[in-house]
Order: C-alpha cells, then sequence, then structure tokens
C-alpha cells in the first residue's frame, strides 16, 4: 500500500545513554553513564546516526514479521474452529 503523507523527523534525544557494567541496586541510577549530543564530535555523531538507523530497521523487520505471525494465526480457519 502507497501513502501519500510527509513523514515528521524523529524526536531526537538530548542525552545518551552508554552501556554500563552490572551493578547492585544499592548504587541507584547514575547520570554519569550518558551524556550531552553536544560532546559528541562529528564522527562521532555520524556513527551515533547510523546505529540510530539500523536500530530502526531492525525494529520495524521484526515488528512486520510479528504482524505477520499473528495475521497468518487469525486467518487460519482451524483458529475458530473448537
Amino acid at each position: 500500500m502507497e501513502r501519500k503523507v510527509k513523514l515528521l523527523p524523529p524526536i531526537m534525544p538530548n542525552f545518551i545513554s552508554i552501556e554500563t557494567p552490572p551493578r547492585s541496586r544499592q548504587e541507584g541510577l547514575n547520570d554519569s553513564y550518558k551524556f550531552s549530543v553536544s560532546e559528541l564530535s562529528n564522527e562521532e555523531a555520524v556513527e551515533y546516526g547510523e546505529l540510530m538507523k539500523q536500530t530502526f530497521v531492525e525494529h520495524h523487520k521484526e515488528h512486520v514479521a510479528r504482524v505477520a505471525k499473528i495475521d497468518s494465526v487469525f486467518q487460519n480457519k482451524n483458529f475458530l474452529k473448537k
């Protein structure tokens, strides 16, 4: 199905989280594991943009597959019979 709409750009985060080692709950939340996007170099910004793109494409593939699986269950006539 072709749609003719103008897509809006996504809302960009002001801070980027980084992967951290596991720690105990007693330590609580720590803001040192995220930093402002303004701290990125141009190269890092391009790298992060590519990561966001890859993450979105993978999310889309998984969502399409999940919806197709659900649709096939409901279209199966044996599903409606008891």
